[in-house]
């Protein structure tokens, strides 16, 4: 073990090394006792310190990067702002350790593996230990932490951006507003983590356990969570699209019954009737729901991007933040439907014509109904509502640029703060309610 005025003379020595001074030497202060020591703004970085114990010492601000940190003992240190970017820390011990604005961007955190003489074979696992740690606005983008222990860990707007979290125990950890788009979270247990504001834009996550997780909105585009249980999770306010296979088996075959009664003009199948069903966050991309019952569903933040609801009855639904753009309902029944902030973009909600018995076009047509229907913050730019019946709707700061209301009755409908540029409107209208955006 080295004394202090020796090991005062190893870290003149690696000063030296960094700056490629004659004399110097990397440092190697591997197994030494550094608990407790005023290490502040120490500059080590490639330094050797497998095994050092480093417990309760003063590391803010400590450049440690490229180091060989293999399991080392920080336990309860304070790592503040400290540079730990390209480490090999595996199997260290960080258990109540402050992190905090740390970078260990590139750094492996894995349990370490030590390899024993017997015969020349054999190895000991050596666990890293993260529980209750303090990595609040740290830096760990594309770091390995597969299988780590953060159990407890408090990781508020943590940057883990393309991280490895595979297999990484989070239970009970707080990790609010923290960034893991791309990470992988394949099988790691988040049972009672708090991800609430987390953007996990892409992160994989199959086979992770969500009992109990808090992913109250979270960002979850392009997640594949089709073989992951939320139900769980608290995902109330999380931006989120499921599949189909989410639903329960009674509404898929409702589903595949509707698609074959489309397919063979009602000679076989049945026409869905979903009323007051639950499709929120589900995408429906494509489908055609044509005919459907949807009376009261609830469709909040579907995906229904060029879905066919023609003639659909979607009375009284909820389809608040839903994605209808280029979507088809003509003739469609929304009288009292919810749509505050969907997209319809493109969409067509005009008059479908009716057909005869014989299937042959009858020349009368049957209006799209959006009587009460509350349409604010709607984007309803390019859409085509020709003949659309809008009494008592409220279409108030929704934008209706380059939109078609031809024949529409705008008497009783709230224009208010809305958009209206190169919108075609009914002739002899009024737009006094209604402005331009610049």
């Amino acid at each position: 073990m080295l004394t202090p005025n020796e090991i005062v003379a190893v870290l003149r020595r690696h000063h030296w090394w960094l700056l490629g001074r004659p004399g110097g030497k990397r440092a190697d202060l591997t197994l030494q006792d550094l608990s407790g020591s005023p290490l502040a703004k120490i500059r080590l970085s490639g330094a050797k310190l497998s095994g050092a114990s480093l417990s309760q010492a003063d590391l803010r601000g400590a450049d440690l990067s490229e180091c060989n940190l293999f399991s080392t003992n920080f336990i309860k240190a304070n790592l503040q702002r400290a540079n730990l970017a390209r480490a090999d820390i595996r199997g260290a011990k960080f258990h109540g350790a402050n992190l905090a604005h740390a970078n260990l961007d590139g750094a492996d955190l894995r349990d370490g593996i030590l390899m024993t003489a017997h015969d020349g074979k054999g190895a000991t696992r050596i666990s890293s230990d993260w529980g209750e740690v303090r990595l609040d606005h740290a830096e760990l983008q594309g770091a390995t932490l597969s299988g780590v222990n953060f159990g407890s860990a408090t990781m508020v707007k943590a940057n883990l951006t393309g991280s490895d979290l595979s297999n990484a125990k989070l239970v009970d950890a707080k990790m609010m507003q923290a960034r893991l788009l791309g990470a992988d979270l394949s099988g790691a247990n988040l049972t009672r983590a708090n991800l609430s504001g987390c953007d996990l834009s892409g992160a994989k996550l199959k086979g992770a356990t969500l009992t109990h997780t808090d992913l109250s909105g979270a960002d979850l585009t392009d997640v594949d969570l089709c073989e992951v249980d939320i139900a769980d999770a608290n995902l109330e306010g999380a931006s989120i699209l499921l599949t189909q296979s989410h639903l329960p088996p009674s509404i898929q075959a409702n589903l595949r019954q509707h698609a074959e009664w489309i397919d063979s003009n009602g000679r076989a199948g049945k026409r869905a009737t979903l009323d007051d069903a639950d499709l929120s966050s589900i995408d429906f991309t494509g489908v055609n729901l044509s005919g459907a019952s949807l009376r009261g569903a609830r469709l909040t933040c579907a995906r229904l991007v060029g879905a066919t609801l023609v003639m659909a009855d979607l009375c009284g639904a909820d389809l608040g933040r839903a994605d209808l753009s280029r979507a088809a309902l003509d003739g469609a029944n929304l009288a009292g439907a919810s749509l505050i902030g969907a997209l319809l973009a493109g969409a067509k909600l005009v008059a479908a014509e009716l057909k005869g018995p014989d299937g042959k076009p009858t020349g009368r047509f049957w209006p799209a109904n959006l009587t009460g229907a509350r349409l604010m913050e709607a984007d309803l730019s390019e859409a085509d509502l020709t003949m659309a019946k809008l009494t008592d709707a409220c279409l108030s700061g929704c934008v209706l640029d380059r939109a078609r209301l031809t024949d529409c009755n705008l008497a009783d409908v709230d224009l208010a703060g809305a958009s209206i540029c190169d919108t075609i409107m009914p002739t002899g209208s009024g737009s006094n309610s209604a402005s331009c955006a610049a």
